[in-house]
Order: C-alpha cells, then structure tokens, then sequence
C-alpha cells in the first residue's frame, strides 16, 4: 500500500521538542517509515511518532498535535486501525479496513524490529470505495509501488538467516521463505502446495508431540519456542529452534507464523559437551581416591563421594562449599589435628609446588595426601586435595614382612627336614617330590623327574610349569588349593601327556598333602603312582563288556525280527497250499489267485534269504559286483515298470540331458538298490501316495532321488539308517516289516560302484533317499 498521502512531510523532525536521546532512539522507526512511505509511526511505548496531516484529519487531530499522544487516544474514531496498531505492537501483522471522514480506508500495519527488539510499527494506507470527485486517496493506488515494496519486503525476509513461515490453524503452510531450500533442501513450493508437508517431514520421535504443541498453543493465543527435528531431503536430520506467534486479525485469530533457526551444530555440541560432563562426572566418581577442588576464595568448586564417606562430612556440610567449615569438621579425627589444620591452611596460599604427606586419624586409618595447584591456563584458581586410604596397604605391607620372616624360618626348618628323607625319596618306586608356595621343586625323586624326561638334579628349583608344561594347567590349582585349605586331596585320578611320552595318555593316581611349619602351610607334598596299564586293561574290560552286550543285543533283536519276517510270509503260503490241497482232492483244478499268492510268499522269503545271503557275503568280503556301462535313465523306467504296489503311484523326473546318463557297474546291483528304495518308500508310506524319482547331472555324478511322503525318520536316527539290523524306532515290527538289512546292503552297493548314499527326512512328512554314481568316461 502506498503511505503518501497528500500533505505528508517527511523533512519534518515530529520530535523537535523532545529530548536528544528520545528522538536518537526514534530515529531507526522514522528511517524504516519514510522507507515504507508509511501515514503513520507509532513507537515501542505505544506514542505516535509521526502520523500524516490526511490521516490526522480523519482522526479528528492536526498532525503536530498528534506527535507524543497515544496511539489509542489519537486514533480514537478509528478503532479498526487502533486495534491493528495494538496487534503491531504485540509483533504481529495486520491488516484491516474501515471508514475515516466519509473515505474508506485500507491499511498495512508492520512492526518494526531492530536485532530482535520491537521499535514500533508503521502503518502504510490507501483509500479505496466509495471513490468520489473530492474523495483524496492516502498515498494513491499505485500497485507498481505495491509491487515493489512487496518484492524489498520479501528480499528482506528472505534474507534472515532462517525460514520464516506463515500457516493456519491446521498446521498448512501458506507462506515459507526460500531459506527453506538452503536449510532443508525441499523447494519451498512443496511447503504450500502439499496440506501435510511438515507432518510428515518432522522426525518421526518428535512428529507426534511437535504437533499437539503448536495446536495447543495456537488455542491458548500464546507465542512459544522450542526444539524439534526435520529430515532434509538427503535423509539428513536437522534440528530447529522454532520462535511461534499467533497472527491475530479483525480480532479473531487467523493464523501462526514463525522462525525456523538451524541449531543442529549448537545441539550436536551440547550434547557432546553433555555426554563429556557425564563422563567426566562418572570417572570422578567411580575413583577410589577421596578428591576436593577448592577455588583461591576457599570455597568447594567440586568433590567425589569418596571423599565425603572418607571423612563422614554430612550433606549440609558439603551443600555449604565452604571449605573452611569442612576443615573444621574433619580436623578432629586426625590425630595430629593442628598440623593437619596448618598444612591445609598453607595449602591456600599462592605456589606451584605439590605436596604429598601421611595422614593418621584417630581411629587408626591412614591416608595419603596429594595436593597440587588448579590451574586455568597460565593462572592458579584453585586447589586440588586427594586422599588415598593406605590403612590396608600398610597392614598388608606389615603382614607380608611378618610372613616372609616365618617363611624363612619354615624353609630353615623344612631344608632340615628334607634333608631326612632325601635317601627315602631317592630310592622310592613312586614318584614324590615337594614344593614351596611358588611351585618350585625343593625335592625330587628319579621316578618322578623321569616322567619330565630329566634327571632329579635338573629340576630342583625349578617350577612345576616349566618342567611340565603340559600338565601344568591341571596340576597347579590342585596344589594351590592344598595349600590354601591346608587339606589333603588323595586317590585323585589325573590323566595327561608327560613330556617324557608327549604322544601317549597316561594315567595317574596321586595324592596331595600340605607341608606345615608350626604357623602356615609352607609347600606341598606329591606322591604319584602310574596305573596307565591298570586303567587301559579296566577300560579294555569295559569295551569287550559293552560290546558283547551290543552284540547279545543285536542278536535278539536279529532272531527276533527274522523270526517274525520268516513266519509272516509263511502263515499265509500254508493257508494257500492247504486251499489248493482241498481243491485238488475234490477233482478241481487250484485257483489261479491262490498260486499268485502263494508264489507271493515264496518271492518274499526268497527277498529275506537273499538279504541274508548279501549281508553275510558283505561281512565276508564277497559280495561280488561285474563292470559293464549301464544307461541308468533305462535302468530306472525298468525298475519302475516291474515295481508296483495297491494304493501308491510313481513318477520319474528329470531333465532331458544332450548325453545319456552312463555309469560304469552292475546292473542287477543297481536295480536292486533302487527297488529297495522304492519298496522302503512304499512300505514307510502306509496311507499311500505319490512316490517320486528323479534323475540329475551334478559335474562329473549321476544323482538318483527317491521321495516319499510317509512317516519319516526320527533325526537322532538317521546317521545309523545305514547299519546292518538297525530299524528305526518309529517303525514297529507289527506294520512295517523287513529285517534291517536292505539299507545296509544299498550302501555297500553304492559305495562299491564309488558312490554316497544319504538321507534328508522331516518327521511325519516323508523321506528323501538320494544317491550319486561316477559318471563313465
């Protein structure tokens, strides 16, 4: 809107009779209105500052008089505009319109902000309908100046270093400066044009939360600030400092607008500096030194808890930070209480140097003073006192002198000792020797060091583990826990490696015992009996026991099954024999269904005893196989054309290969290996289905497949599917049947033609059998 309305006289001081300093603090508000070409200038008091003589007569005042009155008195008939003045002063925007000596008046109300303080406002205006003759235009209506200023007012806006933002109750943006796009990436269009851009922009952790606030605070019409992140458009996120106010208009709230501030690098090192505190304040605490920091004016800048338990300072005391007050508290538990006083007291005084000193208190507790200078740069502040209790240090120093001396009387004592029984030790048929507390050899006998591979001189004073490094680990704690207790271990079982014999396990008994002076337990004993052959011919019983019980295990199992196997087929042979007996006895010729049957058995006792046969010729070494090329694709469809059983099916699959698939071996072996597969996936298929074959190239291999949906094979018993008499355990004698020899007899087939056979089966969901055969050259 155009501010140059007729009659307007920016040359003019409007604060002639003021003071130099008032119109000093004006001066930035005036250069910003003649800018604007503003009617009129209202300070950060609420005062007119300058208002334009057309304005002023609409008001009902002369524009001198006006000057240093009220903005509210002044603009007392014109109540629309005093309420957009009232709004500018609060930092808000406005616009309104109303009547003014028969004109209707628009107006622009702006405040005017000088490095965040409010100057005042300035209000541009224009006279718009009824448009008469007489009628005089505040400022004219040329849109070019409008234009203008619009274009300045948005470079300047576009020039805060941060994006400034205009949107509705709704949270849809409405305006957003093009800062936007430096800070954020996104073109500020998207702002506007997308209803829920910012939602969705926001952080995810803080999306929820940033929301109900600014919705919160836009109905309680209260300006806010506070932290919330955005993801950029390269995935970066960026943290805002948001600065809110409520837009108010014609009385009613209209709208929020803000600043957006990037404050990522401040919070990253806040954080920082946070988390360094924190580790600093936990390193300070978890010390096991008492410390205190006192500055030059004697007070407490910082402590530990170790140091307030140290001295049993209460909590007032240390809240206190008076040093002196905690000086006073503590002197009286030590027992040189005056020196301890003055030697703190010196400590104030200004000096580089650092003074360490003992410190006994009355209880009998001793700590180690360290005090040195605080010092920031070049300059001493302060000074740093620690205390470390050395009550247990000297206690322990005072014990270990004592131990050492009766140590030495012990091993005066045990040299003597020794000495007696070193003619016993040497001649002794069991390994003995003694140690001291470090585990060196005081004595030895030949039987013992021989286990070392050294003679008995070669390992006097030396340590356990340098003799024999390999039973080291098992033998120290042993004998550190005898010396420890003061108990003997005996009849302890040992087995190891010896360097003497580094590739043999050998067995040994022993027996450990404390050797006591008349105070402490001053070394150990060792006797070492070798029971290696003992222990090799009781762990030979042991195995021979085990399998010949397996074997006594097998064997019924074996009669067993056989017997059952044996008598099934012939129960129902003699039923069939005796019916074509009756039938020939009464002149007619036997049924031909009974021969089928019939024969039937004979094939399955036939199947049994060659089984019999394949596996005592396997265990014999004779199961012999001849070399001939056999085409296994033909080999499997004949297999599959003479296998057939009620309620199954078969299919074979396999991709056409460019050559046939040929091995090298016996195809009558190999025709059984596939049909007792086939009759395994039949028999463990007791609800019927589909049983499939499969033939595959793998490099230099022929893969056979056959796959069966039945029952199948417990995982814990599938590594033993291939020994001889083994039956899974979920395949009972009473519905499945066959002697656990089949697989058996397949392995050793496959294996003989330079195959592998295996299984892949998943309880209750069937059984893959799979095999593979070199392929002829």
């Amino acid at each position: 809107m155009n501010g140059d309305m007729p009659g307007a006289r920016h040359e003019a001081g409007p604060f002639g009779e003021a003071g130099h300093d008032e119109a000093a603090e004006r001066a930035p508000l005036l250069q910003v209105g003649r800018h604007l070409r503003a009617a009129l200038m209202v300070d950060d008091t609420g005062r007119v500052a300058w208002m334009d003589s057309v304005l002023a007569r609409a008001a009902g005042w002369e524009a001198e008089e006006a000057v240093g009155h009220s903005a509210s008195q002044v603009l007392a008939r014109l109540g629309w505009l005093e309420h957009a003045v009232t709004a500018g002063l609060r930092g808000h925007e406005a616009a309104c319109e109303g009547s003014g000596r028969g004109h209707r008046l628009q107006a622009l109300v702006l405040p005017v902000f000088d490095g965040g303080r409010l100057l005042g406002v300035c209000a541009r205006l224009r006279v718009v309908e009824p448009r008469t003759s007489g009628a005089v235009e505040a400022g004219g209506g040329d849109l070019d100046e409008l234009e203008r200023v619009r274009r300045r007012y948005e470079a300047i806006v576009d020039g805060i270093d941060g994006i400034v933002w205009e949107a509705n109750e709704d949270l849809r943006f409405t305006f957003v400066s093009r800062q936007s796009e430096r800070l954020l990436g996104f073109p500020r269009e998207q702002w506007v044009e997308q209803p829920d851009f910012w939602e969705r922009h926001v952080h995810p952790d803080d999306r929820d939360w940033a929301r109900a606030y600014c919705l919160r605070a836009f109905r309680e019409l209260r300006s806010h600030e506070f932290e919330y992140r955005m993801v950029a458009a390269d995935g970066r996120v960026v943290w805002l400092r948001a600065r809110v106010t409520v837009a108010i208009e014609d009385g009613q709230t209209a709208k929020l607008r803000g600043l957006l501030v990037d404050v990522t690098e401040q919070r990253l090192s806040r954080e920082r500096l946070e988390q360094a505190h924190s580790v600093l304040r936990a390193i300070f605490d978890s010390i096991t030194d008492g410390v205190v920091v006192v500055d030059v004016a004697r007070r407490i800048t910082a402590y530990n808890r170790r140091f307030q338990e140290m001295w049993g300072l209460s909590d007032e005391v240390m809240r206190s930070r008076d040093a002196q007050r905690a000086l006073m508290t503590a002197a009286p538990l030590v027992k040189d209480s005056r020196g301890f006083v003055e030697a703190i007291e010196r400590g104030y005084s200004p000096g580089e140097e650092t003074d360490v000193r003992m410190v006994e208190l009355i209880d009998g507790r001793v700590f180690e003073c360290t005090s040195k200078p605080q010092r920031l740069g070049d300059t001493t502040i302060g000074r740093v006192w620690s205390y470390r209790d050395m009550t247990s240090e000297r206690r322990a120093n005072i014990e270990r002198e004592r131990l050492l001396v009766a140590e030495q009387n012990a091993r005066e004592q045990m040299q003597e000792s020794f000495a007696l029984v070193d003619t016993f030790l040497a001649h002794a048929p069991v390994g003995l020797a003694f140690l001291d507390r470090d585990l060196r050899y005081l004595r030895i006998n030949d039987a013992l060091a021989a286990l070392h591979g050294r003679h008995r001189d070669e390992e006097l004073g030396r340590t356990l583990r340098e003799m024999n490094p390999l039973m080291a680990d098992t033998i120290e704690p042993r004998l550190r826990e005898v010396m420890e207790t003061g108990r003997s271990i005996s009849g302890l079982e040992v087995s190891g490696y010896v360097p003497a014999t580094p590739n043999a396990l050998r067995h040994w008994r022993v027996n450990y015992y404390p050797i006591r002076a008349p105070k402490a337990v001053v070394g150990v004993g060792v006797v070492v009996v070798e029971v290696t052959e003992e222990y090799r011919a009781q762990k030979e019983r042991e195995r021979l026991l085990r399998e010949a019980e397996e074997a006594i295990r097998v064997r019924d199992d074996f009669l067993s099954i056989a017997a059952h196997e044996l008598k099934t087929p012939l129960t129902p042979l003699k039923l069939h024999l005796q019916m074509m007996k009756q039938q020939a006895a009464a002149g007619n010729p036997p049924r031909e269904h009974h021969v089928d049957k019939a024969l039937a058995q004979v094939s399955r006792l036939a199947v049994l005893i060659h089984d019999l046969l394949d596996a005592t010729r396997i265990q014999a070494g004779r199961l012999e196989l001849r070399r001939e090329p056999v085409d296994l694709q033909s080999l499997v469809r004949e297999v599959l054309a003479q296998t057939t059983t009620p309620g199954h099916g078969h299919t074979l699959e396999h991709d056409e290969p460019e050559e046939p698939l040929v091995v090298t071996g016996d195809p009558g072996r190999l025709a059984q290996v596939l049909t007792n597969l086939l009759e395994n996936a039949f028999k463990y298929s007791p609800m019927g289905g589909l049983v499939q074959v499969s033939l595959a190239r793998e490099g230099d291999l022929a893969r056979v497949s056959v796959r069966d949906h039945g029952i199948g094979i417990p995982e814990d018993q599938r590594a033993h599917l291939f020994e001889r008499l083994f039956r899974a355990r979920n395949a009972p004698i009473s519905g499945f049947g066959g002697l656990g020899l089949g697989l058996y007899i397949c392995r050793d087939i496959v294996e003989r033609h330079g195959g592998r056979i295996w299984v892949e089966s998943e309880l209750g969901k069937g059984s893959t059998f799979r095999f593979t055969l070199p392929l002829a050259r």
